[in-house]
């Protein structure tokens, strides 16, 4: 996921990486849950689902990476400082 590349419209409203190669494709299934986020965060978003699934990938790549050489992950709320450490199972 590089912030190098600028997303571009795509048919119907959505934006994509603009990516034109494919190194392969899938068939996922998801449980009710997922499948709603999934639709939140594509219509929030304005990406396709290919695309929200792509940096989910990579995002979840990176953590595993860190959590593997030691890190933790923590989000911050900028406002008041407060920090909750995310453990994904």
């Amino acid at each position: 996921m590089s912030t190098e590349q600028r997303a571009a419209p795509e048919r119907g409203g959505r934006k994509t990486s603009g990516r034109a190669s494919v190194a392969g494709r899938i068939t996922v299934g998801l449980i009710p849950k997922v499948y709603e986020e999934l639709e939140r965060l594509t219509a929030a978003t304005r990406l396709s689902t290919t695309d929200v699934v792509n940096r989910a990938i990579s995002i979840y790549h990176l953590i595993d990476s860190k959590r593997r050489e030691g890190y933790e992950l923590v989000l911050r709320q900028p406002e008041t400082g407060k920090e909750v450490i995310v453990e994904i199972i």
